[in-house]
This record gives structure tokens, C-alpha cells and sequence, in this order.
């Protein structure tokens, strides 16, 4: 599988905060949440034996 378009709701509050970052970092809103979502996943994942992505059974 390649990879995923997901659209992410995030309240006033988020986006304000992904703005700052964003702005501070010189990056795009859409690649700081793309990496928040890739990171979650691995952390998820982070002891498991199943993970998809290294072939396991999910």
C-alpha cells in the first residue's frame, strides 16, 4: 500500500498552534500534522509485534 490523503479537523485552537509552529519552523501546516499522524502511529506500534509496516499481521 502507498501512502494515505486523510483530511484532519482540528478546532481554533490547533490551528492557531500549528500556525506559530509552522511559521516558526518555516514549514507547512499539512506537513507538521502529516508527521504528528505518522508519529502517533508509531508510538502505537512502538512494542508490538503486529505492525503492518514491518510486515506483521494487523
Amino acid at each position: 500500500m502507498t501512502g494515505r490523503l486523510l483530511s484532519v479537523y482540528v478546532d481554533a485552537s490547533a490551528a492557531k498552534r500549528l500556525a506559530a509552529i509552522a511559521e516558526e519552523l518555516g514549514r507547512d501546516i499539512e506537513e507538521l500534522a502529516a508527521c504528528s499522524v505518522e508519529e502517533a502511529a508509531l508510538i502505537y506500534f512502538k512494542h508490538r509485534k503486529d505492525d503492518p509496516a514491518k510486515g506483521g499481521d494487523a
